[in-house]
């Protein structure tokens, strides 16, 4: 009985203590958490404070980078004072702008070309957002050809020559345009090639107000130092003359809200153009209709087909005569992601046809016959290499043609040796056949580009 009794004391004993245990050890962990939760708090308490300090550093030092960006503009008339751009354009000026929200809202036409070119500082550290991009771009021409050589008048003859000397400038005005002006030196002549102004309406919409070169096709819009190849096709050389579609007037660019990229273009022009328009009173404009489609075929690979349709007026002696070009294109390109810089492909294709009321015979009354041209070019280019192109082309004009011109189709081929963005050495050979002569002509061309120079269009 009395080992009974010291057995259920033990027991008893045994679980009090137990339970004890139990009770501390609970005690214990709830401390343990709520030390560790008023230690959690202390570090979201130290990470804000960490972030005011840094708030308070990034201020301090955009009021120093301020101030001496102010002491340096006191040294300038405070009419050429400009604020800092803030989300460009159309919008209130305010501190939230960023660089990619200015590059994102650039007018569309031309948005890739001229947007991507921008920076917010040049080497001296100084903004460069409102001032202009300058760039001087420089081709040399050796030629030689089989014919002609008798003409020294020649605009194409066999010889040395500075080709064009192109100076180009390009800045924002304000939160609300921006401005691109080109200047050439060509054959001791100066000509104002470009100048115009864009306006983005909404972030689809823009408009365009100057002189440029018309968006007609895929090679009508290019400066002469982007031609694919050294010369232009026969078609636009034939149809828009040797100055091509260049007009002064005022244009819409809308893109659409669709999937793929599309934009249709609508520009009221002066139709000054001397081989297509030229109308014989000052109220006779030109009107151009052009829409473009991008399709991305794979993350190699796209598509571009574009279309074009010009109608105006011409001089060929009365009022009602009219005039009108109609064209379409096709450009395939493949550039391969993970070798962009070592191989690329461009084919690309473009037709155009125009027609010329020649007005009547004032004496006899009698209609005299449209003046219609009609041609085509397609060229493939191969870069083989970082540094190398090869590339070759056909072209003919002739499908259609007015009374005493011959027919003419040309063979190209062409390699070029292209060291950095800005330069290029390119060696072209063509073989003219124009009916009644065959002509074998060989150019090399240096073209290089100093400053800060748009990219090209795609």
């Amino acid at each position: 009985m009395k080992t009974f009794a010291i057995g259920c004391a033990l027991t008893l004993a045994f679980f009090t203590n137990t339970a004890q245990l139990f009770a501390d050890e609970a005690h214990e962990m709830k401390n343990r958490i709520k030390f560790l939760e008023e230690k959690l708090k202390n570090t979201h308490k130290l990470e804000d404070q960490i972030d005011l300090l840094n708030d308070r550093l990034n201020k301090i030092e955009n009021k120093g980078d301020a101030t001496k960006e102010k002491s340096f503009d006191t040294q300038l008339p405070s009419n050429n004072s400009a604020k800092t751009p803030q989300n460009f354009p159309g919008a209130p000026v305010s501190d939230s702008g960023s660089l990619q929200n200015v590059l994102n809202q650039f007018p569309a036409y031309n948005r890739t070309p001229q947007s991507q070119s921008f920076q917010r500082s040049t080497a001296t550290g100084f903004s460069r957002v409102f001032n202009p991009a300058l760039s001087v771009n420089g081709m040399y021409l050796g030629t030689y050809r089989s014919e002609g050589n008798s003409n020294t008048a020649a605009e194409t003859k066999t010889g040395f020559k500075i080709q064009e000397i192109e100076i180009q400038a390009t800045a924002n005005v304000d939160n609300y345009l921006r401005s691109n002006l080109v200047a050439t030196f060509e054959g001791g002549t100066f000509e104002v090639e470009e100048s115009y102004v864009d306006a983005l309406i909404t972030r689809n919409f823009s408009i365009r107000a100057g002189k440029w070169f018309s968006n007609f096709g895929k090679h009508n819009f290019l400066h002469q130092h982007q031609f694919p190849f050294i010369d232009a096709p026969l078609v636009n050389a034939n149809i828009f003359g040797q100055e091509a579609l260049n007009e002064i007037g005022v244009g819409v660019n809308y893109l659409l809200p669709i999937p793929w990229y599309s934009e249709l273009v609508f520009d009221v022009l002066e139709g000054d153009n001397t081989v297509l328009l030229n109308g014989t009173s000052n109220n006779q404009f030109a009107y151009l209709f052009h829409a473009k489609n991008l399709w991305d075929l794979n993350e190699d690979a796209t598509l571009e087909a574009n279309g074009s349709f010009l109608f105006g007026k011409n001089g060929a002696g009365t009022s009602n005569n009219s005039s009108y070009a109609a064209g379409g294109s096709l450009t395939l390109k493949w550039i391969p992601s993970q070798n962009a810089r070592y191989q690329q492909i461009e084919w690309q294709s473009e037709y155009i046809h125009s027609e010329r009321e020649a007005g009547v015979v004032q004496a006899t009354g009698v209609k005299n016959p449209d003046q219609q041209r009609a041609g085509m070019y397609t060229y493939l280019k191969y870069q083989f290499a970082q540094n190398w192109w090869a590339q070759g082309r056909y072209d003919h004009y002739g499908f259609e043609r007015v009374l005493g011109e011959n027919k003419q189709y040309r063979l190209s081929g062409l390699l070029g040796y292209v060291p950095s963005e800005f330069s290029a050495i390119r060696l072209q050979y063509n073989y003219l056949d124009e009916q009644i002569r065959d002509e074998h002509q060989v150019f090399l061309q240096l073209n290089y580009t100093m400053g800060s120079h748009p990219a090209h269009n795609y």
